[in-house]
């Protein structure tokens, strides 16, 4: 973790310097990759300022206190901060398995080797009568027409058999 610290209207201090750096030692176990932390700590009138930027890999984590005394200033802002990484940890914990990073299903990658080659299509699913359907599949130059039935709400599948006959497929969900 490499923390710059700068006085602003304040004599530097290693005592101060200290105290913050040990402070923000406990963020490593939030951030991955390097950290890099920039405190500035500053003086007007009577106000003690802490300001603290925390980057890690791009992301940026910012916070700012004030108080009458520096150092409760400084606990302030690490308190604040450690809320804000709390948070973000819980956050990417919730996204994690909706993207996908877990492991792959047992005897998937067999499965998909086993299968020929397939060439997906995307169907737009208009709601649709039957008879508008079986119009729009004569109509048209189409085998398959995908389909919700406007009376259930159902999906329902209107396709042509290589003899010229026309199949209705309603499927049951489970």
């Amino acid at each position: 973790m490499q923390i710059s610290v700068t006085f602003r209207q304040l004599e530097p201090s290693e005592a101060l310097k200290n105290y913050v750096t040990e402070r923000l030692k406990k963020f490593r176990r939030y951030l991955e990759g390097p950290i890099e932390a920039h405190v500035v700590l500053g003086l007007e009138k009577f106000r003690h300022l802490a300001d603290v930027t925390l980057n890690s890999n791009g992301r940026i984590i910012k916070g700012r206190e004030e108080n009458v005394d520096m150092y409760a200033a400084i606990d302030l802002v690490v308190d604040k901060l450690d809320m804000q990484l709390k948070k973000l940890r819980e956050r990417l914990r919730e996204v994690k398995p909706e993207r996908g990073r877990g492991p792959a299903p047992a005897g998937f990658p067999e499965e998909e080797a086993s299968l020929p080659s397939l060439r997906r299509q995307r169907v737009e699913v208009t709601p649709l009568r039957v008879v508008d359907a079986v119009e729009l599949l004569q109509r048209k130059d189409r085998d398959l027409v995908v389909f919700t039935e406007v009376s259930t709400g159902a999906l329902s599948i209107l396709y042509r058999r290589a003899d010229g006959s026309l199949v209705l497929v309603e499927p049951e969900m489970g």
